[in-house]
């Protein structure tokens, strides 16, 4: 006998069979009509069963992060509307995306990086045809791509864009698809838009009737720039900012009270883990094939903390290919 499910299948209706990646979602995603892309979306997932820890390997993504479902839907909203240049602050990963996202729509870019972002990151930009500006912190870069902003600009910063939002919750259609809802997920936590983005897609999927529950959600953060931590837990004063989680380092996230209330609803918490263990992190991920970026190891490394928890996504949220610089020297 062959039984089916109903919410599965109510849920196919949904999904565009001839589309692949994050368009096969485009019912659900604004600006959707006459998109491009560069295949963005449908990561694999590689489970480690014995520690119950489900990796989102969202470094197979075309610029090998997860910014790339942010920026595919909100450049393709920018072309939509007719702009013709882009501006974009950044570490690295989502300045990368936007260049490559603009390059592909024919649109001109400008982003603005700290001057302590992985070299690597930068060359990767300025190759997709983007003017770079570097600035001394990643708190300048942030003002002065707004402060500098011209008549033609259109500024999709991702700290801000909701539209990036609408990106980043494919990748809870994607686990439902996979009849993978974990009971927690643990996500690298800066502007937070994969930590926001996945909750609103879960909770999508829960107002569809397609979920019964939402999963607890853990934010994790480099020692030494660790708001949400914080704003939980109190100041730690004497800390030692980390090194390795650059991509983590925004001090007054805008949307702040948004991942706190995400935490307190789905009774999760937030950690911080400290260079150290984001070396041991990467070690162990390393002998396990999986080439993640430091700011993605420091999710795996506050997993490991966390005890009695199994079945717990963790997004593999960059590729260590474009960190080879630092993580040459943990490796010799």
């Amino acid at each position: 006998m062959v039984t089916e499910c109903p919410k599965c299948n109510r849920f196919e209706e949904l999904v565009d069979r001839g589309e692949a990646g994050l368009w096969r979602y485009k019912r659900l995603i604004p600006f959707s009509e006459e998109h491009m892309t560069l295949g963005e979306g449908c990561t694999p997932l590689v489970e480690i069963k014995d520690e119950g820890a489900i990796l989102k390997l969202e470094y197979f993504s075309p610029t090998g992060s997860f910014k790339d479902r942010g920026a595919a839907v909100s450049v393709n909203r920018a072309r939509r509307i007719g702009v013709k240049s882009i501006v974009e602050d950044s570490s690295g990963n989502a300045g990368i995306a936007a260049a490559a996202y603009a390059a592909r729509a024919g649109i001109r870019a400008r982003i603005y990086v700290p001057k302590d972002a992985p070299v690597a990151k930068r060359v990767l930009i300025r190759s997709c045809g983007a003017d770079v500006v570097e600035c001394a912190t990643r708190k300048e870069a942030s003002m002065r791509a707004v402060g500098e902003l011209r008549e033609e600009d259109l500024y999709i910063g991702h700290t801000w864009d909701a539209f990036y939002i609408e990106g980043m919750k494919t990748v809870a259609f994607e686990l439902f698809e996979r009849d993978r809802i974990p009971e927690a997920v643990v996500v690298p936590v800066a502007s937070g838009t994969l930590f926001l983005g996945l909750f609103k897609g879960l909770t999508e999927l829960s107002d569809m009737g397609f979920i019964e529950r939402i999963p607890a959600f853990y934010a994790v953060q480099g020692e030494g720039c660790a708001p949400i931590y914080e704003a939980i837990h109190g100041q730690i004063q004497g800390i030692k900012r980390s090194s390795l989680a650059d991509g983590l380092r925004i001090e007054n996230p805008p949307r702040k009270e948004e991942i706190l209330n995400v935490i307190r609803a789905t009774h999760g918490d937030a950690l911080t883990v400290n260079d150290d263990e984001i070396v041991e992190a990467l070690k162990q991920l390393y002998k396990r094939g999986v080439i993640a970026e430091p700011t993605s190891a420091t999710a795996y490394a506050a997993f490991k903390k966390l005890r009695g928890l199994k079945d717990v996504l963790i997004p593999m949220t960059g590729t260590g290919i474009k960190t080879i610089d630092r993580i040459s020297s943990i490796f010799t």
